[in-house]
Formats: structure tokens, C-alpha cells, sequence
């Protein structure tokens, strides 16, 4: 069947391309590529060269077409080779591998309507029972090819269902996955005003078989969730429980009990005043597509379950980012406040003052089986921020993050514990309208690890189309390594170039709070989007 669709939904895009004409319909495309070439690096310990050769190159075509309602595209991925720190597996990428992957889709979306088949994204709630999405910073893209159908009654009812094949990187595999989602607004139905009332629920079903099943496997996983928002005045409180069966494989450890996940969000914005706090308690949450793949394998999960921290942009700070465990409980704080312009503390602008403290304990040794296991500390972040114009011409950011970061969970072992405080100055000098120089300097103070790093950046921006930097992390206090590199971009009208040089350092690539590990490289890269 899901053969059938694919073939439906080609036919269905190259009927639409030949019938897209100026004045009929809407015609777009995207390209977009990523190429490094590597060098050898004996210092930062970097790959000397490709199986195949020093490139790595991730490539991306997009092409859609809409006309009244229907739409159909097409998108080609070609990875020749992936860039290093791309799916790292003995079959795909991690050993230099060229392939390429395709997705084919066509729907209608008017009318109440939402169809489509082919290649699908669709997310359940936050997504701790079902997400799929694609983000090529992280290499992700776990679209399910199937079918959907959802139709919206009004304002205020929502319903949908999916059904398809999962995708394990470079296919699709035989797990096939079913499901459905309902979203009710009871203030819209009932024509409230001022107060806001929403709930919701989904049920999802993955079937996996195999000629021989282990201990506790079955060829079904039935989960589900349930919702609900409150909202009144500035103020929103809003839930969501997610219970599933149990899904023993590797990925797991063959654990055999079943899933949940607890989230609560309160928050309130108003009078210059925003405040976000979350919890959430997590058991077993993750779901693979496969039973066979890996914990680290984020390329194929089923559902989204991101860190809730603070995700950091300057360097120093994101060294030993958070991943959440299969046992998890903890949240965080996020305040907000905005002095207001003309008074003594906000100045001409206004100055904005941010605050977060996020903390997270698990019991991972019990969890493979150690009876003297315990709750302990995972994570602990504490960070604050200032930034302020003076005058209309100097803005400067201060910041600061106070983190302990346990990276052996389960050891039991106080050294486990590697605590830093990062500090950081940003400044921002506008000469003109179009002319910019901006300095971050930035320093992490540390006892554990490789203890103290310090990093400086310049950059110049022509505003709208050049910008000029060159940046340095430097780790004097463990390997005294120098991490110099620099950065040219340009944008013009619908092309964005970018060329990165030098000597990159080992660490994690995070987005929306998911990481992938990534291998230090020393080279030269080009960046490329270009929109049609």
C-alpha cells in the first residue's frame, strides 16, 4: 500500500510542475549545500582524512508547487560524503559512505481540510508520545511515508490521524506507525472572551515484528496522552501525561517497564514582567523507531523529548550541554523583566534583565539494575544576563552561568561532578546605519575537566550583506590548545554564503534542546542557501 501511495504521489508532483505556469499557482525552490574540506590536526586530534578523501558535503534540494489549496513537492538529500559527525554508523556516513534519499508529498489544506500523503511531519501535544520534523543542523529528518487526514470544525474541534513506514536515515523501514490526535477549545465553543480553556488527547500505535521476539518484546507499543491549557489574563497553566507500553531494546536496555512522562508549564507575561516555570518527570520516555538501534541514534526516534535548560548561545557556556535520562526529574525557572525607557535604569532603550536556574536528579544506577542505587544530581544550571543600550549607538550583554554537570551519572563517584562559572561581556558599537563592531570576550572558570578556557571574538557587519569574523577559544588550563578560526558571509536577495576556516574543537551540536556529538576538525567550510 504505502509502495502505491509513493508511486501516486510522484506522478502527482510531476503533474503539478508541468501544469505550474505564471499565472496559475505558486512555484518555489531551495537549494542548499554544506562542504568541508578537512586537514590533518595531531593537536585537537581530528581526522586526517576520509576513507574517500578530505570532503564531506550535505546537500539539499527542496521544489514545491500550490495552487488553490493542493500542493505537491519533492526533496533530494545527497550526502557525498556526510560532513564528520553526521550519522555515525559503521554502514551509513561514518565510514565515508556517498548516498542519497528522496521524499516525495502532495496534499490539500482549504476548507477544514489537512491531507496528505507521501513523506509526513506531524507532531502529538509537545511531542513526548510523537514527533516527526527535520533539522539539518542536526542531521535529523524522520518523516514518516503514509497518509494523513485531519479536518477542523469550526474554530474550536480538531481531529486527525496518521499512518506510514518509519525511516531509519537512509530508509524506510518495515515499523509501521498509527495514530491519532483530537484538540478541543472549550472557551472558543462556548464563546468566552477573556478566558482560555483547551483539551486534548492522542493515541499512538508502533508495530515492529520480527522472526524472533526477546524477553518482554511484542510486535505492538500502544501509548498514550492527555492534555489540557488554562489561560486567563496573562496568566497559563497548562499539562501533559504521557503513559506507553513498554519497548524493550537496545536503545533502552532492554528495559521492560512502561513508559511515562509528566510536564507542567505555568506562566505569566505582563507589566515588563515574563515568568516561565516547568517541571516534568521522565521514565523510560524515548521511543526508536528500531529496537536494534542505539541511545545515541537521534536520527530515528519517534517522539521529542528536548532538554529543558537554558539553551546557551556563547561557547564557553555550551561545553557540557544537558541530554535528558530515562530517569528524570527536576525543571526549571525562567524570569524576565524589561526596565522601561526614559528611566534612570533603562535608559533610552530599556534594559532587559533575564534570569534562569534549571536542576535535574535521576536514579540512573538503579535503572541498569544496581540495587544500591540512588537519586542523584544530573544537572544544575544557574544563569543571568543583563543587556542595555547607552546612548543609541553602544549596547553591551553581560552574562553569567554557574553549572555542574555530572557526566557519569550512576558512578556514584564525586568527581563525576565537573562544576564551572562562565563568564561574558558582549559588545555591540553601531558607527552608522549599516556599519557594526562587535567584541565578546569570554572566560570559564573550572577546578574539573580541562579546567580554565578563555575566548575572544571580533566581528565587522556591512549591514545587509557582509560580515567579517575571527574568534579564538583557548584552553590554558589543561591542553593549551588554541582553537582559532574565522568566518566571511554575504547576503544578497535570496543567496546567503557563508566561508568558515580553522580549527574547530570537539563538542555537541544543539538545537530546540537535542544534541549530536561532534568530532573535532580542522578545515575550511563553505555554506550555501540560495531560494528561488
Amino acid at each position: 500500500m504505502i509502495r502505491r501511495l509513493t508511486l501516486a504521489v510522484g506522478l502527482l508532483t510531476l503533474a503539478a510542475v508541468a501544469f505550474a505556469q505564471e499565472d496559475r499557482g505558486n512555484f518555489s525552490a531551495g537549494l542548499e549545500t554544506n562542504t568541508t574540506y578537512y586537514f590533518g590536526d595531531e593537536k585537537t586530534g581530528a581526522s586526517e582524512l576520509r576513507p574517500d578523501g578530505r570532503m564531506g558535503s550535505n546537500n539539499y534540494l527542496k521544489v514545491d508547487y500550490s495552487w488553490k489549496g493542493f500542493y505537491a513537492g519533492l526533496q533530494i538529500e545527497s550526502y557525498l560524503p556526510p560532513l564528520l559527525g553526521y550519522f555515525p554508523k559503521t554502514a551509513v556516513g561514518g565510514q565515508g559512505d556517498m548516498f542519497s534519499r528522496y521524499d516525495i508529498y502532495a496534499g490539500y489544506s482549504a476548507n477544514g481540510w489537512d491531507v496528505r500523503i507521501g513523506s509526513l511531519y506531524e507532531q502529538f501535544g509537545s511531542g513526548l508520545l510523537f514527533r516527526t520534523y527535520e533539522d539539518r543542523t542536526l542531521g535529523i529528518n524522520n518523516a514518516l511515508q503514509g497518509v494523513k487526514v485531519g479536518y477542523t470544525f469550526g474554530d474550536f474541534l480538531t481531529v486527525k490521524a496518521i499512518y506510514g513506514r518509519a525511516r531509519d536515515v537512509m530508509e524506510y523501514t518495515s515499523t509501521m506507525v498509527s495514530g491519532a490526535d483530537i484538540s478541543l477549545s472549550i472557551s472558543r465553543a462556548a464563546k468566552w472572551d477573556s478566558f482560555d480553556w483547551s483539551i486534548e488527547g492522542s493515541v499512538l500505535d508502533k508495530y515492529e515484528n520480527a522472526d524472533q521476539m526477546l524477553q518482554g518484546q511484542k510486535p505492538h507499543t500502544l501509548g498514550y496522552s492527555a492534555r489540557m491549557a488554562l489561560g486567563y489574563a496573562g496568566v497559563r497553566l497548562s499539562g501533559e501525561y504521557m503513559n506507553r507500553q513498554s519497548d524493550p531494546g537496545t536503545y533502552n536496555s532492554m528495559n521492560t517497564s512502561r513508559s511515562e512522562a509528566i510536564q507542567i508549564d505555568l506562566g505569566y507575561t505582563g507589566y515588563g514582567l515574563g515568568a516561565l516555570f516547568s517541571f516534568r518527570k521522565l521514565h523510560n520516555p524515548f521511543l526508536q523507531a528500531s529496537r536494534n538501534l542505539g541511545p545515541t541514534d537521534i536520527y530515528t526516534y519517534l517522539n521529542y523529548v528536548p532538554a529543558l535548560t537554558q539553551q546557551h548561545t556563547y561557547s564557553l557556556a555550551t561545553l557540557n550541554p544537558y541530554a535528558p535520562q530515562n530517569d528524570e526529574l527536576g525543571g526549571q525557572a525562567d524570569l524576565y523583566y524589561n526596565f522601561r525607557r526614559g528611566t534612570a535604569i533603562g535608559g533610552r532603550k530599556g534594559m532587559k534583565v533575564h534570569a534562569n536556574f534549571s536542576t535535574y536528579y535521576g536514579n540512573i544506577a538503579a535503572w541498569y539494575g544496581m540495587p544500591d542505587g540512588k537519586s542523584e544530581l544530573l544537572f544544575r544550571d544557574l544563569t543571568v544576563d543583563v543587556e542595555r543600550w547607552f546612548g543609541s549607538d553602544f549596547k553591551m550583554i553581560l552574562f553569567y552561568s554557574w553549572q555542574t554537570y555530572n557526566h557519569a551519572p550512576g558512578s556514584g563517584d564525586e568527581a563525576s561532578m565537573w562544576r564551572s562559572h562562565a563568564v561574558v561581556a558582549d559588545m555591540t558599537y553601531k558607527f552608522d546605519r549599516k556599519n557594526s563592531l562587535r567584541l565578546e570576550l569570554q572566560h570559564l572558570f573550572s577546578k574539573d575537566d580541562h579546567k580554565n578556557w578563555a575566548a575572544a571574538m571580533v566581528e565587522y557587519s556591512f549591514a545587509p550583506r557582509w560580515s567579517v569574523s575571527v574568534q579564538d577559544m583557548w584552553n590554558y588550563g589543561d591542553t593549551k590548545i588554541h582553537y582559532i578560526n574565522g568566518s566571511v558571509s554575504y547576503s544578497y536577495s535570496k543567496v546567503r554564503a557563508q566561508l568558515n576556516f580553522g580549527r574547530f574543537k570537539e563538542g555537541y551540536q544543539c538545537s530546540g534542546g537535542v544534541c549530536r556529538q561532534t568530532p573535532a576538525y580542522t578545515g575550511v567550510n563553505l555554506s550555501l542557501i540560495v531560494a528561488l
